[in-house]
Formats: structure tokens, C-alpha cells, sequence
């Protein structure tokens, strides 16, 4: 027998976005709900150790399954450990591109194999495998893609902004991207597109009114630029979430980022293509000229901020909706082209845009540094082991040290040196604390468990502890790391034989130890007394004070 994990994961609908057609390109739904109270590693689990969430996708010879999207992770604590661990919980769903090369028979299917390995807040269960087969053509054509607003998949709610919809509602998920647009002006090559916008409207003549309404039609413009990617990506069927899983494309978004980080540091200058800038900044008279003007810096401002909106672009394909992806980049568009509207309206009197001074290039150098910490952040999928996300902490404290005392950008304004100075200081101390030395406490020594030590335990007059255990077990490792080092625990244990058995390994030998004890969860703890007697058996986490009290009740 192996360890029976209990019906922890269900899977539940299995729909296509739209019925398979030869050429055309169709999405795969999978709904999958995780129990209450417990949790299931991501496909990116946060030790390589965990047994990842892997989703399998079997289907006919003429049908062409693309890479799996899996819905964006939660980052949770458990109760006993300050561990950050990357799962899914609650209703999650999964989508798969369906490429047809030739259309499928009326009886053919697609099976689905989802495997898991599934935790609560004390105990892990076995890795297991559910699965599910649906007929093709009974499942087209069918949209189980709940709404972003609330009550639907992890996949829209689980990274913080789409959590804010679900949480907060439109108004304030709205509100967000809003101030995110305007926050986009300051990135390093759109800043420059001010001036060609000064230069526009400075040619334009006419009243107040009159450039009130150019300058709208103009923001209008962008924002239908934007707006048509939103809708693009809702429309695309998976494919940009699939993209966004390959290594390549994730290797090439980092690259992007960092040559924009370049740009930033003042290693060169970021600009648009000089045609694309001197059509877009031809005094082109009349609201029609000002709308198409707007469309152009559009497309010119469009790859200079895509790595930024890279989150957005993923929610609006989750939802699957053009409507929300629409709305979303529109509002985004309007934050970003708001600020042209004010100067549009002083264009006539301000014919030069002044040069940046020391604030806006320490604010560039942040940006640079926030863009080459995002490349890190997307480079962990392609580096083994999470060793980008391990590095990142010493990286943001090295970077707010040299914002804070190295950059010679904002010296010279006094306010303006207190701020970065604290931050400095902040950063200083963070590192600091990241490079301290943890004293490594004298943990309990276990020997492997033997069958044939438990009778001569007896036979001793000795009792016995033995721990249950497996390496993609969470609270078995955080009882390694406080339970079993606490001193106390340490030294009331050394009366006890002490056996470890390790169940990593799902083969016979384990079946029998498991079968023997009984053994349904890890981490297991058997107490047994002097007598061979059973006295205490215990599946879950448990702390050092519970340890050191049960230890003391064995005799």
C-alpha cells in the first residue's frame, strides 16, 4: 500500500473557448477546484524539492496541444513557518491551445491528467495524480471563463492587481491602472515624446476650446491604440500565455528589459524610429489630423512600456474578454495621454520643454534599476533552482545603496538628499541583516529506521521516537528547523532511540513501513514506551513545546 492522499483536488468543467476548425486555433479550459484549507504546490514551487502542480493534456492525432497556462500562484506563509510558498488554492483553472491539423471524428477525446501534491497548515499528503476525459464534441463552443469581478478562477484573482478587481471592485481596479498610466510617463522613452507633443500643439492655432478639443482627440487616439492590443490579447485563444511560458520568449522579454534599463543609466538614448517621430510630429491641422497623430504616438510609445504592462496584458487573456481588455488598456491609455492634454493647453507659451534636471535622472536611474530586478524576476523560470529570486534581496539592498550614496544625480537639492540618503540608509541595514551568519543550532540525530531496532529497543528497556518524513514534505522541513533544534527537545530526546523513515520514495519497502503504522500523512510522529507500546502517534506539524511535552510523558 502507499500512502492514500485523500480527494484533496477535483477537476470540474472541461470546455473549449470555440468549436475545433481545421487552421484555426482553440482553447482548452480546465476548472479544478482545491479543497478548503488545503493548498497544492504551483508548477513553480518555491524549493525544488516540492512536487510541482503538472497538467497534462492527451488528445487525438489531428488535434496539436500547445504549453499548458497555468494560473498565476499565491504566495502563503503557513502558521509555524516564515517560509513563503508558492501555491494554488481555492477554484484554479488551466487553459491549453488546440491547434486542429484535421478535424476530429464525432467520438474522439481529450483526457486530462492533473497531477498534485497537496498540504494543509500542519500535514502533506502523498503526490498524486486525478484525471478526466471529455468527448471533443460535446465540450465546444461551451465558455467557462468566470468574470474577473469576483467568485471565479485563481487565474484572474491571484496576482495582486486582478485580486484588487475581485476585492475592491472595478472603481478601484480601475483607479490603479489609471495612476499606473500616469506613472508610465516617466519611463525613458516616453518621456522624450512630451516635447514632440509640444512642438505639435505649439503650431496649432485657434482659441483655448479649439486645442481643448484637439488634445482630447489626440489622447483619444492613443487610447484606441492601446485598446486595440487589449482586445487583440483576450482574443488570441491562449496564445500570449502560452508565449509567456516558454523559455525563449521569457530569456527575450529580460533582454528587452535590460536594454531599456541601459537606456535608463544614460548608456545611450532611447528614441523612436526617426520617420515613425517626424510623422507623428507633423502639424497635421484639424481634429482628424489630431486623432491620427494620437494613433501614431500610439505605436510609437507602444514598445517602449509593453515590458511594463506585461501583467496587464496576462489578466486581460485570462479573462477572455474584449470587453475587459478593451477597458483595462483604454483606462491605461487615458492615465498615460492625460498629462498631454495640460500641455497642450500651454503649448503656445511653452515652445521648448526644459531639460531634465537631477531629480528626474536619480528617478531614471530608478527605473533602470526596477527594470533589471524585473529581468531577474522573469530569468527564474529559465535558471534552475530559483537562483534569481534567491539573489534578488541582495540586489534591491545593493541598488538602494548606490541610489542612496553612490548616484551623483540629486546632490544638490537638499530635501532631495535627505530622501535618497534614508533610503540609502534602509538599504544599508537590509543588507546587513541579509549577510548575518544564522547560528546553526545542534539539531536531534536520527538514524535510519530499522524494523529490527524497535525490538531491541525493548529488549533495552528503551523508548523509541520515530519521525516520518518525506523531502517534498513543508512541515516536515520547518520542524527540522525549530521543532527537533530546540534544546530542550534536543536533550529529553537522548533517552529515546531515535529512527528517521524517510517516505520520499513511493517503492515496496516504504509500502510496508507505511502499512505497518498505518501512516496516511507526513510528518508522523510515533512515540513508543520502554514496553514496545504504542503511546502517542500524531500526523501534522508539531511545535517544540508539544514535542518536549510528549517526550516527557513516554517512559
Amino acid at each position: 500500500m502507499a500512502l492514500k492522499a485523500p480527494a484533496v483536488v477535483q477537476i470540474g468543467n472541461v470546455v473549449l473557448d470555440k468549436p475545433l476548425a481545421p487552421g484555426a486555433v482553440s482553447t482548452l479550459i480546465i476548472d479544478a477546484t482545491v479543497d478548503p484549507g488545503w493548498h497544492i504546490n504551483s508548477n513553480h514551487p518555491s524549493n525544488p524539492d516540492y512536487i510541482p502542480t503538472q497538467v497534462e493534456v492527451t488528445v487525438p492525432s489531428g488535434v496539436k496541444a500547445g504549453a499548458v497556462e497555468y494560473p498565476a500562484a499565491e504566495k502563503i506563509h503557513l502558521g509555524f513557518s516564515p517560509e513563503e510558498l508558492s501555491v494554488f488554492t481555492g477554484n484554479i483553472q488551466f487553459r491549453v491551445p488546440l491547434k486542429v491539423q484535421s478535424a476530429p471524428t464525432p467520438n474522439e477525446t481529450v483526457t486530462v491528467e492533473l497531477d498534485y501534491q497537496a498540504c494543509n497548515n500542519s500535514e502533506c499528503l502523498a503526490p498524486t495524480s486525478i484525471s478526466k476525459t471529455a468527448v471533443l464534441s460535446t465540450i465546444a463552443g461551451s465558455d467557462s471563463t468566470p468574470d474577473v469581478s469576483g467568485g471565479g478562477s485563481n487565474a484572474q484573482t491571484s496576482d495582486w492587481l486582478s485580486r484588487t478587481f475581485s476585492s475592491r471592485g472595478y472603481a478601484i481596479g480601475f483607479l490603479i491602472v489609471l495612476l499606473g498610466g500616469l506613472a508610465l510617463n516617466l519611463t525613458p522613452c516616453v518621456y522624450p515624446l512630451i516635447g514632440v507633443t509640444i512642438a505639435y500643439f505649439g503650431n496649432q492655432g485657434g482659441g483655448p476650446r479649439r486645442v481643448l478639443i484637439l488634445a482630447i482627440l489626440f489622447v483619444l487616439g492613443i487610447a484606441i491604440m492601446f485598446s486595440s492590443v487589449g482586445v487583440a490579447v483576450a482574443l488570441s485563444g491562449g496564445l500570449f500565455g502560452a508565449a509567456m511560458q516558454n523559455p525563449y520568449v521569457l530569456s527575450a522579454v529580460a533582454a528587452m528589459m535590460l536594454v531599456l534599463a541601459a537606456s535608463s543609466f544614460g548608456f545611450f538614448v532611447i528614441q523612436p524610429p526617426q520617420f515613425m517621430a517626424q510623422w507623428a510630429g507633423a502639424a497635421r491641422p484639424g481634429y482628424a489630423g489630431s486623432f491620427l497623430m494620437g494613433l501614431g504616438m500610439g505605436v510609437v510609445a507602444a514598445p517602449c512600456i509593453g515590458p511594463i504592462v506585461l501583467g496587464l496584458l496576462l489578466m486581460v487573456e485570462r479573462s477572455g474578454s474584449p470587453v475587459f481588455g478593451f477597458a483595462l488598456f483604454f483606462t491605461l491609455a487615458i492615465g498615460l495621454g492625460l498629462p498631454y492634454i495640460g500641455l497642450a493647453m500651454v503649448a503656445g507659451s511653452i515652445r521648448r520643454l526644459p531639460r531634465s534636471g537631477e531629480w528626474l535622472a536619480w528617478v531614471e536611474q530608478l527605473f533602470g534599476f526596477i527594470l533589471v530586478g524585473l529581468a531577474i524576476y522573469f530569468l527564474d523560470p529559465v535558471v534552475p533552482n530559483h537562483l534569481m529570486t534567491r539573489i534578488l534581496p541582495y540586489y534591491a539592498a545593493v541598488a538602494g545603496i548606490f541610489l542612496g550614496f553612490v548616484s551623483p544625480a540629486g546632490r544638490n537639492w537638499r530635501p532631495f538628499l535627505v530622501i535618497r540618503s534614508g533610503i540609502g540608509i534602509i538599504a544599508v541595514a537590509a543588507l546587513i541583516y541579509l549577510m548575518i551568519p544564522r547560528a546553526q543550532a545542534m539539531p536531534v540525530e536520527f538514524q535510519p529506521f530499522d524494523p529490527a531496532q524497535l525490538g531491541n529497543a525493548t529488549a533495552e528497556r528503551k523508548p523509541v521516537l520515530v519521525d516520518f518524513r518525506a523531502d517534498w514534505c513543508i512541515p516536515c522541513r520547518e520542524m527540522d528547523h525549530s521543532t527537533f533544534v530546540d534544546p530542550a527537545v534536543v536533550k529529553e530526546a537522548q533517552r529515546f532511540v531515535r529512527m528517521r523513515a524517510d517516505l520520499t520514495a513511493q517503492d515496496d519497502k516504504n509500502a510496508a513501513i507505511m502499512s505497518r503504522f498505518k501512516i496516511q500523512g507526513v510528518p508522523t510522529t510515533v512515540l513508543i514506551d520502554s514496553k514496545g507500546q504504542i503511546r502517542h502517534q500524531k500526523v501534522g506539524y508539531i511545535g517544540a513545546k508539544e514535542m518536549l511535552d510528549n517526550l516527557r510523558r513516554v517512559d
